[in-house]
């Protein structure tokens, strides 16, 4: 039983170039995390490096490193760190990283060579950051240590909620009152606050780069809006395969949800077939004018009868980076 995935690295690539342009003069980090959302980590990043991106978001120290013994040496940046995390490692690897606590701060400085260290500020998300009232002291100290050779402080962030635009501004409001402090004491790197959501719906929220992440993959980050309507393209193509008279090799413990069940359709040579019932490893479908091994279209790119993966994430309300990173396949192949 075949379940495909076919990445289009054009389409992704053609992706960040539009999405540079929106966000211009902010620069791109292209965000890889989660095997670049079930794309595939290394054939990504490589392909937003050809798309011109030279900073790379990864998540975890981990991930940069297999950047690195990939052979990809452009700017990565990490942040989210556990006890366990090797910043040695991540020093030696040149992967910059994300600080929230003086904790944090002494023990990225401890690791051999000079780290390039994010100071976050907790602007109200709650998420890995510092809060205001202890900002000053965890600038203090990181300038502290920048002068005596133990670190560079290249940047200052944050992450939006994206609840609404009145809880960004509040955030945003933070974040420069942040900045200002960390000016005021000597701070002199760059600022970064949006994610796909913000980058597109609040242009304030910019600064000096967006980190962009799914929106890449083709979903659209502005409410009320298809990717199709941003000039966005889904990358990824899934196919299965027709198995009997009304059965394909697509189930739910490859990732294609339960509760598709009834409403999500395929397409088989040119036509629709409503999804009955999502088993474990196939699902039972419309009868048809279909033979066992034809090819079936679960969802792709727009100009697909098929559905895409966003059609398909509206229909049970979940988000395009479950089903991307949840997708399990028999094969992956790239064009470009």
């Amino acid at each position: 039983m075949t379940v495909s995935k076919e990445i289009n690295l054009n389409a992704y690539k053609e992706n960040l170039i539009k999405i540079g342009q929106v966000v211009s003069p902010a620069k791109v980090m292209a965000v890889v995390k989660a095997d670049a959302y079930g794309h595939g980590l290394v054939p990504v990043a490589r392909a937003a490096v050809e798309a011109g991106i030279d900073f790379l978001g990864v998540l975890d120290i981990e991930t940069g490193l297999r950047l690195r013994e990939s052979g990809i040496t452009e700017k990565c940046f990490a942040w989210l760190h556990s006890p366990q995390s090797d910043f040695g490692k991540a020093v030696l690897a040149g992967i910059e990283l994300s600080a929230s606590s003086i904790e944090e701060l002494e023990s990225i400085a401890k690791a051999p060579g000079r780290a390039q260290v994010h100071l976050k500020l907790d602007t109200g998300l709650s998420r890995n950051g510092c809060r205001i009232e202890n900002w000053h002291a965890l600038v203090s100290r990181a300038l502290e240590l920048k002068a005596l050779g133990e670190i560079d402080v290249v940047a200052i962030w944050t992450h939006l909620s994206g609840t609404s635009e009145s809880d960004d501004l509040k955030a945003i409001q933070i974040f420069n009152q942040g900045h200002e402090m960390a000016s005021s004491l000597g701070f002199t790197g760059y600022r970064h606050a949006a994610s796909s959501p913000a980058a597109f719906n609040l242009p304030e929220s910019r600064f000096d780069l967006v980190r962009i992440g799914v929106s890449a993959f083709g979903t659209s980050p502005v409410n009320g809006r298809l990717a199709s309507e941003l000039s966005l393209e889904i990358p990824m193509t899934v196919t299965a395969e027709v198995l009997s008279d009304d059965v394909i090799s697509i189930g739910f413990l490859h990732g294609y949800f339960s509760s598709l069940s009834g409403k999500a359709r395929v397409e088989i040579d040119g036509r629709l077939y409503k999804v009955l019932k999502v088993g474990p490893l196939a699902s039972k479908i419309e009868t048809g004018a279909f033979r066992p091994g034809d090819l079936v279209k679960v969802f792709g790119p727009e100009g697909l009868l098929a559905p895409t993966a966003e059609e398909l994430c509206n229909l049970v309300g979940t988000v395009t980076d479950e089903l991307f990173t949840g997708l399990k396949a028999n094969s992956v192949t790239y064009t470009a």
